[in-house]
């Protein structure tokens, strides 16, 4: 009877096979022209010449969100910073990327532009340039917060150049969810795609959500913490990260851009040894250790040695520097201009405290900028991450060093990266405009050298610039 039993089930699975197979191959050939390779150019300085760059080919994965050419591709493509919370910080190196490509599915190739990009989710969006000859398939994405761990998965990515970018399909399970601060997925998996930006779809056949770029840390663990650091996991955004910015893309255009919310503070984890030191009546907080000027954290009065404890009615359990980024996630989470309630702890009592979030002020890429190809040198304006990082004023005065030519007038004359020239020939320096008048006049008047007061960290130099 036995027997019996395990004969049938038996030949029910082998009629059922076929048909567990063909959801997969019916998934893939429906996603397939959704998504697309993104070509483009790295442009890097080439130290050598102000406003020249190596071109730098370069791939990514590109998922197709709206038949009008809309694609949505990992938000590296763009390596500059777009405000003072974003990004890595000033990108010398690099210049704005060019040349932007689409490949279909079909070997078919259009011109595409850049639009603009939210380094918090990792997502960038370009525009096909191009006319199209008819409306692209495109992925509209479903929701993502159903996803439990267990449930099976597919992931549709492309394979690196020497694989000629073939379409990779490849069934996954969820690992593990990860909740806070912003929720997203896990799948333990070793990683052989091109590129962050693969697209993840549930066997229901719904895309839910795009692989993320992993990043190395290569600062010191103890022991203990040896073996976690060396487990990958492959992450997954869930579609809430992104599908808000799909309808409303963020865009690029210098002069509008609006940062994202922004608190204005420097910040450390509340360690249990500072838990114990100070009595506080919570495990985790975040510990103001600087408030930066004409910040929303100044007008609302934070000092430092704050310990935020709640932001807007959450609870803050931080308690590793390590995890600061989850702090700064729930702010950015809000909209400029939103009023959220802290709980803070002070001299040994909590405390209410309304702050009204600022949009974060525009990084020193975004600056205006000015070339002066004779002497060898790149100057910007200004902008409050630079002053802030330097502990200046922010009426501060000058023009900032943004790239330096090493063989050129400048660059011979030691002028150096990272310096604020606030006098040229003992006058001093207002602006931009300023600064480009000085040096037109001082040129008319056929001087051999000019002498330039750079402000650096610590110290003041004086450089002097052979013109001739």
């Amino acid at each position: 009877m036995k027997r019996n039993l395990l004969l049938v089930i038996f030949l029910i699975l082998a009629v059922m096979a076929p048909g567990v197979c063909q959801p997969s191959r019916a998934l893939f050939q429906e996603f397939r022209p959704k998504i697309c390779l993104v070509q483009y150019y790295k442009n890097v300085s080439s130290q050598s010449q102000i406003g020249s760059y190596f071109k730098v080919k370069q791939y990514r994965i590109g998922v197709i969100v709206a038949p009008d050419g809309l694609v949505m591709v990992n938000s590296d493509v763009y390596p500059l910073s777009l405000d003072i919370i974003s990004g890595e910080g000033a990108s010398f190196s690099f210049g704005e990327p060019s040349d932007f490509k689409v490949k279909l599915f079909d070997e078919k190739e259009y011109e595409a532009e850049f639009i603009g990009k939210d380094d918090q989710v990792q997502a960038a969006f370009l525009k096909i340039t191009a006319p199209l000859p008819a409306p692209l398939p495109y992925v509209d994405f479903a929701s993502g917060e159903e996803i439990e761990v267990g449930q099976p998965v597919y992931l549709l990515e492309l394979l690196q150049e020497r694989y000629n970018f073939e379409p990779l399909f490849t069934p996954y399970t969820i690992n593990a969810v990860i909740p806070t601060p912003r929720r997203k997925l896990l799948i333990n998996a070793e990683n052989y795609a091109l590129s962050a930006g693969g697209l993840l779809i549930t066997a229901a056949g719904e895309a839910v959500g795009v692989t993320l770029r992993s990043s190395m840390d290569f600062s010191f663990r103890p022991p203990s913490e040896f073996e976690e650091f060396h487990k990958e996991y492959l992450e997954i955004a869930p579609s809430e990260w992104f599908r808000d910015l799909i309808k409303n893309p963020p865009m690029l255009g210098k002069a509008e851009y609006q940062g994202k919310a922004w608190l204005g503070i420097g910040m450390q984890a509340l360690t249990p040894e500072l838990r114990d030191y100070w009595q506080t009546p919570s495990e985790g907080g975040i510990v103001v250790n600087r408030v930066y000027p004409a910040s929303p954290a100044e007008k609302a009065g934070l000092k430092v040695q704050d310990v935020i404890l709640t932001f807007d009615y959450q609870p803050v359990d931080i308690k590793r520097n390590e995890d600061l980024n989850r702090f700064k996630e729930m702010i950015t989470a809000k909209a400029p201009g939103a009023s959220v309630e802290l709980t803070l702890f002070r001299e040994g009592k909590t405390r209410k405290q309304k702050v009204k979030l600022d949009a974060a002020p525009r990084a020193i890429d975004l600056a205006e900028k000015i070339q002066l190809s004779e002497l060898g040198v790149e100057v910007r304006e200004l902008t409050r991450d630079i002053l802030y990082d330097y502990n200046l004023p922010l009426d501060t005065e000058g023009v900032y060093v943004y790239q330096v030519d090493h063989a050129s007038p400048a660059g011979l004359g030691g002028l150096e990266v990272g310096g604020i020239i606030i006098r040229v020939d003992g006058q001093a320096v207002q602006d931009l405009q300023s600064f480009a008048a000085m040096i037109k006049r001082a040129n008319e008047g056929n001087p051999r050298k000019i002498m330039l007061q750079v402000q650096q960290r610590r110290e003041t130099q004086f450089v002097f610039v052979d013109v001739k």
